[in-house]
């Protein structure tokens, strides 16, 4: 009875260091997805967060992406367009 428990232990353990192995740290193209790191210019990045939004219902109310307007609680989500000056 021992024996068997040993044993069953022992393929658990080698089982699971296999599976740990195979997952770590491979760098292997089949079926792993790899991510595309790109940067941003500072300008772009500025233009970004200083863009405003509307309310879909009430373009006169602006804010910053996912804010909420204050007439009918929706999220803000219609970029504004800048006018000429």
């Amino acid at each position: 009875m021992k024996k068997i428990v040993l044993i069953v232990t022992t393929s658990l353990f080698i089982a699971a260091g296999g599976l740990f192995l195979s997952g770590c740290g491979g760098n292997s193209s089949s079926g792993s997805k790899q991510t595309e790191q790109h940067e941003h210019s500072k300008a772009a990045m500025d233009s970004h967060e200083h863009q405003l939004y509307a309310c879909p219902m009430h373009p006169e109310v602006t804010g910053k992406k996912g804010d909420e307007c204050p007439k009918c609680g929706m999220k803000l989500t219609e970029p504004v367009k800048e006018k000429d000056k």
